[in-house]
Protein backbone atom coordinates (compact mmCIF):
# COMPACT_ATOMS: atom_id res chain seq x y z
CA UNK A 1 0.00 0.00 0.00
CA UNK A 2 1.60 3.35 -1.26
CA UNK A 3 2.33 5.85 1.45
CA UNK A 4 -0.24 9.06 0.71
CA UNK A 5 1.69 12.49 -0.59
CA UNK A 6 1.93 15.06 1.55
CA UNK A 7 -0.36 18.22 0.74
CA UNK A 8 1.79 21.38 -0.79
CA UNK A 9 1.98 24.19 0.88
CA UNK A 10 0.61 27.26 -0.78
CA UNK A 11 2.82 29.85 -2.31
CA UNK A 12 2.41 33.28 0.24
CA UNK A 13 3.74 35.74 -2.56
CA UNK A 14 0.13 36.23 -4.11
CA UNK A 15 -1.50 37.10 -0.80
CA UNK A 16 1.97 40.19 -0.73
CA UNK A 17 2.05 40.39 -4.58
CA UNK A 18 -1.03 43.72 -4.92
CA UNK A 19 0.69 44.97 -1.66
CA UNK A 20 4.19 45.13 -2.73
CA UNK A 21 2.99 46.39 -6.20
CA UNK A 22 0.84 49.48 -4.37
CA UNK A 23 3.50 50.36 -2.08
CA UNK A 24 5.96 50.80 -5.48
CA UNK A 25 3.24 52.55 -7.27
CA UNK A 26 3.18 55.35 -4.40
CA UNK A 27 6.72 55.53 -4.08
CA UNK A 28 7.01 56.50 -8.09
CA UNK A 29 4.45 58.51 -7.70
CA UNK A 30 5.59 60.52 -4.66
CA UNK A 31 9.51 60.47 -6.36
CA UNK A 32 7.70 62.05 -9.74
CA UNK A 33 5.51 64.19 -7.49
CA UNK A 34 8.63 65.65 -5.73
CA UNK A 35 10.43 65.82 -9.38
CA UNK A 36 7.98 67.28 -10.55
CA UNK A 37 7.58 70.14 -7.42
CA UNK A 38 11.18 70.60 -7.82
CA UNK A 39 10.72 71.69 -11.31
CA UNK A 40 7.95 74.48 -10.89
CA UNK A 41 9.84 75.82 -8.51
CA UNK A 42 12.61 75.71 -10.72
CA UNK A 43 10.62 77.37 -13.42
CA UNK A 44 9.27 80.04 -11.42
CA UNK A 45 12.40 81.34 -9.90
CA UNK A 46 13.30 81.30 -13.25
CA UNK A 47 10.94 83.83 -14.06
CA UNK A 48 11.59 86.09 -11.28
CA UNK A 49 15.19 86.18 -12.50
CA UNK A 50 14.01 87.26 -15.96
CA UNK A 51 11.79 89.71 -14.68
CA UNK A 52 14.68 91.16 -12.62
CA UNK A 53 17.27 90.85 -15.92
CA UNK A 54 14.77 93.32 -17.71
CA UNK A 55 14.32 95.77 -14.44
CA UNK A 56 11.35 94.77 -13.15
CA UNK A 57 10.97 92.93 -10.01
CA UNK A 58 8.34 90.35 -8.23
CA UNK A 59 8.97 90.00 -4.88
CA UNK A 60 6.72 88.29 -1.95
CA UNK A 61 6.54 87.68 1.79
CA UNK A 62 6.27 84.13 1.44
CA UNK A 63 5.58 81.38 -0.83
CA UNK A 64 4.60 77.79 -0.46
CA UNK A 65 4.40 74.81 -2.51
CA UNK A 66 1.65 71.93 -1.42
CA UNK A 67 -0.71 69.42 -2.44
CA UNK A 68 0.63 66.50 -2.30
CA UNK A 69 -0.23 63.94 -3.69
CA UNK A 70 -2.53 64.89 -6.46
CA UNK A 71 -1.98 68.87 -6.93
CA UNK A 72 0.51 71.40 -6.89
CA UNK A 73 -0.89 74.36 -5.14
CA UNK A 74 1.63 77.16 -5.10
CA UNK A 75 0.78 80.20 -2.87
CA UNK A 76 2.20 83.92 -2.48
CA UNK A 77 1.69 85.84 0.63
CA UNK A 78 1.75 89.74 0.06
CA UNK A 79 2.84 89.49 -3.54
CA UNK A 80 4.40 92.67 -5.57
CA UNK A 81 5.40 93.54 -9.49
CA UNK A 82 6.94 96.44 -10.13
CA UNK A 83 7.78 96.84 -13.73
CA UNK A 84 10.21 98.79 -15.32
CA UNK A 85 10.27 102.66 -15.15
CA UNK A 86 7.50 103.21 -17.25
CA UNK A 87 5.21 99.92 -16.78
CA UNK A 88 2.63 99.29 -13.88
CA UNK A 89 3.05 97.63 -11.16
CA UNK A 90 0.73 95.63 -8.90
CA UNK A 91 0.71 94.87 -4.96
CA UNK A 92 -2.13 92.18 -3.99
CA UNK A 93 -3.15 90.09 -0.64
CA UNK A 94 -2.60 86.94 -1.75
CA UNK A 95 -2.21 84.42 -4.85
CA UNK A 96 -2.77 80.71 -5.18
CA UNK A 97 -1.98 78.69 -8.13
CA UNK A 98 -2.70 75.13 -8.17
CA UNK A 99 -2.78 72.29 -10.97
CA UNK A 100 -3.62 68.77 -11.51
CA UNK A 101 -0.46 66.56 -11.03
CA UNK A 102 -1.67 64.61 -14.27
CA UNK A 103 -2.99 67.95 -16.25
CA UNK A 104 0.22 70.90 -16.23
CA UNK A 105 -1.46 72.51 -19.09
CA UNK A 106 -4.17 73.79 -16.83
CA UNK A 107 -3.57 76.49 -14.02
CA UNK A 108 -6.53 77.97 -12.21
CA UNK A 109 -5.47 80.48 -9.81
CA UNK A 110 -7.70 82.95 -6.80
CA UNK A 111 -6.26 86.12 -5.79
CA UNK A 112 -8.78 87.52 -2.91
CA UNK A 113 -8.15 90.52 -1.36
CA UNK A 114 -7.43 94.02 -1.97
CA UNK A 115 -5.06 94.76 -4.86
CA UNK A 116 -3.59 98.24 -6.17
CA UNK A 117 -2.54 98.51 -9.62
CA UNK A 118 -0.15 101.77 -10.05
CA UNK A 119 -0.25 102.63 -13.85
CA UNK A 120 2.92 103.81 -15.78
CA UNK A 121 1.43 107.87 -14.97
CA UNK A 122 1.56 107.24 -11.25
CA UNK A 123 -2.30 106.75 -10.92
CA UNK A 124 -3.07 104.35 -7.87
CA UNK A 125 -6.21 101.95 -9.05
CA UNK A 126 -7.46 99.25 -7.01
CA UNK A 127 -9.64 95.80 -6.82
CA UNK A 128 -10.97 93.82 -4.01
CA UNK A 129 -12.18 90.46 -4.58
CA UNK A 130 -13.94 87.83 -3.01
CA UNK A 131 -13.48 84.00 -2.44
CA UNK A 132 -15.15 83.64 -5.32
CA UNK A 133 -13.24 85.01 -7.86
CA UNK A 134 -11.13 82.87 -10.17
CA UNK A 135 -9.17 82.58 -13.07
CA UNK A 136 -8.61 79.35 -15.41
CA UNK A 137 -5.65 79.41 -17.99
CA UNK A 138 -4.88 76.22 -20.28
CA UNK A 139 -2.76 76.13 -23.03
CA UNK A 140 -0.74 74.21 -25.29
CA UNK A 141 2.42 73.57 -27.83
CA UNK A 142 0.88 76.66 -29.70
CA UNK A 143 0.40 78.93 -27.11
CA UNK A 144 -2.84 80.03 -25.32
CA UNK A 145 -5.59 77.51 -25.22
CA UNK A 146 -8.30 79.08 -22.91
CA UNK A 147 -8.51 81.80 -20.28
CA UNK A 148 -11.59 82.14 -18.14
CA UNK A 149 -12.39 84.52 -15.32
CA UNK A 150 -15.05 84.87 -12.68
CA UNK A 151 -15.16 87.84 -10.57
CA UNK A 152 -17.68 86.67 -7.76
CA UNK A 153 -18.60 89.79 -5.64
CA UNK A 154 -15.81 92.65 -6.53
CA UNK A 155 -15.20 96.31 -5.82
CA UNK A 156 -12.81 98.64 -7.93
CA UNK A 157 -11.73 102.24 -7.67
CA UNK A 158 -10.30 103.35 -10.82
CA UNK A 159 -9.78 106.94 -12.24
CA UNK A 160 -11.58 108.01 -9.01
CA UNK A 161 -14.67 106.40 -9.38
CA UNK A 162 -16.05 103.30 -7.49
CA UNK A 163 -17.41 100.28 -9.22
CA UNK A 164 -19.26 97.60 -7.71
CA UNK A 165 -19.44 94.42 -10.07
CA UNK A 166 -21.40 91.55 -9.45
CA UNK A 167 -20.67 87.81 -11.30
CA UNK A 168 -18.41 89.10 -14.12
CA UNK A 169 -17.46 86.49 -16.58
CA UNK A 170 -14.46 86.88 -19.06
CA UNK A 171 -13.27 84.20 -21.38
CA UNK A 172 -11.07 84.23 -24.54
CA UNK A 173 -9.84 81.79 -26.82
CA UNK A 174 -7.93 81.05 -29.90
CA UNK A 175 -10.76 79.84 -32.76
CA UNK A 176 -9.27 76.61 -33.64
CA UNK A 177 -9.76 76.37 -37.51
CA UNK A 178 -7.95 80.41 -37.54
CA UNK A 179 -5.18 80.48 -33.98
CA UNK A 180 -4.22 84.32 -35.17
CA UNK A 181 -8.07 85.13 -34.47
CA UNK A 182 -9.60 85.90 -30.66
CA UNK A 183 -12.68 84.98 -29.51
CA UNK A 184 -14.28 87.04 -26.40
CA UNK A 185 -17.31 86.77 -24.63
CA UNK A 186 -18.32 89.07 -21.62
CA UNK A 187 -20.87 89.16 -19.34
CA UNK A 188 -22.49 90.34 -15.57
CA UNK A 189 -24.87 90.32 -13.49
CA UNK A 190 -24.10 93.89 -12.41
CA UNK A 191 -22.33 96.70 -12.16
CA UNK A 192 -23.01 99.72 -9.77
CA UNK A 193 -21.53 103.34 -10.62
CA UNK A 194 -21.17 105.52 -7.89
CA UNK A 195 -22.20 108.79 -10.43
CA UNK A 196 -24.36 108.84 -13.65
CA UNK A 197 -22.68 110.03 -16.68
CA UNK A 198 -23.01 113.19 -17.02
CA UNK A 199 -24.24 113.27 -20.42
CA UNK A 200 -27.31 110.77 -20.00
CA UNK A 201 -27.90 111.04 -16.07
CA UNK A 202 -31.51 109.31 -17.02
CA UNK A 203 -29.52 106.46 -17.16
CA UNK A 204 -29.10 106.21 -13.60
CA UNK A 205 -26.27 104.02 -11.79
CA UNK A 206 -26.63 100.81 -12.47
CA UNK A 207 -25.98 98.17 -15.32
CA UNK A 208 -28.34 95.16 -15.38
CA UNK A 209 -27.07 91.48 -17.00
CA UNK A 210 -25.27 92.45 -20.17
CA UNK A 211 -23.04 89.90 -22.69
CA UNK A 212 -20.97 90.69 -25.01
CA UNK A 213 -19.66 87.85 -27.58
CA UNK A 214 -17.63 89.22 -30.76
CA UNK A 215 -14.55 88.12 -32.29
CA UNK A 216 -10.83 90.17 -33.12
CA UNK A 217 -9.74 88.26 -36.02
CA UNK A 218 -5.74 89.39 -36.50
CA UNK A 219 -5.05 89.95 -32.54
CA UNK A 220 -2.30 87.21 -32.08
CA UNK A 221 -0.13 89.09 -34.80
CA UNK A 222 -0.79 92.60 -33.67
CA UNK A 223 -0.43 91.34 -30.10
CA UNK A 224 3.10 89.91 -30.65
CA UNK A 225 4.51 93.26 -32.88
CA UNK A 226 2.98 95.41 -30.35
CA UNK A 227 5.20 93.49 -27.61
CA UNK A 228 2.38 92.19 -26.30
CA UNK A 229 1.08 95.60 -24.74
CA UNK A 230 -2.45 95.54 -25.10
CA UNK A 231 -3.01 99.56 -25.40
CA UNK A 232 -1.13 99.21 -28.36
CA UNK A 233 -2.69 96.65 -30.18
CA UNK A 234 -5.78 98.68 -31.78
CA UNK A 235 -2.93 101.30 -33.11
CA UNK A 236 -0.89 97.95 -34.32
CA UNK A 237 -4.04 96.43 -35.88
CA UNK A 238 -4.98 99.69 -37.68
CA UNK A 239 -1.50 99.56 -39.49
CA UNK A 240 -1.16 96.08 -39.86
CA UNK A 241 -4.57 95.11 -40.66
CA UNK A 242 -7.58 93.42 -38.75
CA UNK A 243 -11.29 92.84 -38.45
CA UNK A 244 -13.33 93.60 -35.42
CA UNK A 245 -16.53 91.72 -35.19
CA UNK A 246 -19.65 91.96 -32.60
CA UNK A 247 -21.58 89.14 -33.21
CA UNK A 248 -24.06 90.09 -30.17
CA UNK A 249 -24.22 93.29 -27.62
CA UNK A 250 -26.56 92.75 -25.19
CA UNK A 251 -26.86 95.95 -22.42
CA UNK A 252 -29.62 96.79 -19.95
CA UNK A 253 -28.87 100.43 -18.10
CA UNK A 254 -31.47 101.83 -16.69
CA UNK A 255 -34.28 102.70 -18.88
CA UNK A 256 -31.78 101.73 -21.46
CA UNK A 257 -32.18 98.17 -23.31
CA UNK A 258 -30.02 97.72 -26.15
CA UNK A 259 -28.98 95.54 -28.35
CA UNK A 260 -26.03 96.06 -31.05
CA UNK A 261 -24.40 94.18 -33.41
CA UNK A 262 -20.75 95.68 -35.35
CA UNK A 263 -18.07 94.51 -38.03
CA UNK A 264 -15.08 96.67 -39.03
CA UNK A 265 -12.05 96.26 -41.10
CA UNK A 266 -9.06 98.16 -39.93
CA UNK A 267 -6.35 98.69 -42.81
CA UNK A 268 -4.07 101.48 -43.61
CA UNK A 269 -4.76 103.50 -40.52
CA UNK A 270 -8.26 103.49 -41.19
CA UNK A 271 -11.16 101.71 -39.89
CA UNK A 272 -14.34 101.24 -42.05
CA UNK A 273 -17.62 99.40 -41.68
CA UNK A 274 -21.14 99.60 -39.68
CA UNK A 275 -22.68 99.38 -36.01
CA UNK A 276 -26.06 98.23 -35.65
CA UNK A 277 -28.03 99.17 -32.84
CA UNK A 278 -31.89 98.69 -31.65
CA UNK A 279 -33.47 99.08 -28.44
CA UNK A 280 -36.42 97.76 -26.79
CA UNK A 281 -38.59 99.03 -24.05
CA UNK A 282 -38.73 102.55 -25.93
CA UNK A 283 -41.03 103.94 -23.79
CA UNK A 284 -39.67 103.75 -20.79
CA UNK A 285 -36.25 105.50 -22.41
CA UNK A 286 -38.16 108.19 -23.58
CA UNK A 287 -40.40 108.60 -20.74
CA UNK A 288 -36.81 108.85 -18.38
CA UNK A 289 -34.88 111.29 -21.02
CA UNK A 290 -38.16 113.50 -20.42
CA UNK A 291 -38.18 113.89 -16.75
CA UNK A 292 -34.78 114.42 -16.71
CA UNK A 293 -35.12 117.53 -19.69
CA UNK A 294 -33.05 115.63 -22.63
CA UNK A 295 -36.15 116.02 -25.16
CA UNK A 296 -34.22 118.50 -27.23
CA UNK A 297 -34.83 118.61 -31.31
CA UNK A 298 -31.91 116.77 -31.68
CA UNK A 299 -32.52 113.89 -28.88
CA UNK A 300 -36.19 113.95 -30.48
CA UNK A 301 -34.52 113.12 -34.12
CA UNK A 302 -31.65 110.73 -32.99
CA UNK A 303 -34.75 108.85 -30.55
CA UNK A 304 -37.38 108.73 -33.49
CA UNK A 305 -34.97 107.38 -35.59
CA UNK A 306 -33.73 104.62 -33.75
CA UNK A 307 -36.89 103.72 -32.33
CA UNK A 308 -38.90 103.48 -36.12
CA UNK A 309 -35.91 100.98 -37.04
CA UNK A 310 -36.18 98.65 -34.02
CA UNK A 311 -39.53 97.60 -34.90
CA UNK A 312 -39.80 93.94 -35.91
CA UNK A 313 -37.11 92.99 -34.48
CA UNK A 314 -34.99 95.80 -36.79
CA UNK A 315 -31.51 97.55 -36.26
CA UNK A 316 -30.50 100.88 -37.42
CA UNK A 317 -26.95 100.62 -39.42
CA UNK A 318 -24.65 103.28 -38.38
CA UNK A 319 -22.20 103.33 -41.36
CA UNK A 320 -18.27 103.77 -40.14
CA UNK A 321 -16.53 105.62 -42.81
CA UNK A 322 -12.56 106.88 -42.72
CA UNK A 323 -13.13 106.42 -38.76
CA UNK A 324 -15.69 108.57 -38.31
CA UNK A 325 -19.44 107.11 -37.08
CA UNK A 326 -22.68 108.81 -39.14
CA UNK A 327 -25.80 108.79 -38.55
CA UNK A 328 -27.31 108.96 -41.89
CA UNK A 329 -25.69 111.87 -43.00
CA UNK A 330 -24.54 113.54 -40.47
CA UNK A 331 -20.86 112.56 -38.32
CA UNK A 332 -21.78 111.33 -35.02
CA UNK A 333 -17.97 110.89 -33.89
CA UNK A 334 -14.59 109.09 -34.17
CA UNK A 335 -13.49 105.86 -33.11
CA UNK A 336 -10.35 105.86 -31.24
CA UNK A 337 -6.67 105.97 -32.50
CA UNK A 338 -8.13 107.74 -35.24
CA UNK A 339 -5.68 109.97 -37.52
CA UNK A 340 -6.42 113.45 -37.66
Amino acid sequence: MASPTPPKKRSRLGLFLPFVLLFLAIGAWSAWWHVARGRIDQAVDTWIAEQEARGAAFTYAGRHMGGYPFRFELVFDAPAYKGRPGEASWEGSRAEFVMQAWNLTHMIGRMPGHHVITGADGIRNSVDFDGHAAFSLSWNKAGLNRFGFQSGEAQALLGGQIYNLSNLSLNLAPRPESPDDLMVAIQWDKLALDAAPVAAPYLGTELGPSRLIGEVRGFFPAYEAAGREINRVWPMMLETGGEVEVAQLLLGWGPLDLGAQANLTLANGRSNGAFKVRIENADELKQAMIDNGYWGQQEQIVFGTLEAASRDDGFLTLPVKEDTVFVGPVPLGKLPGSRP
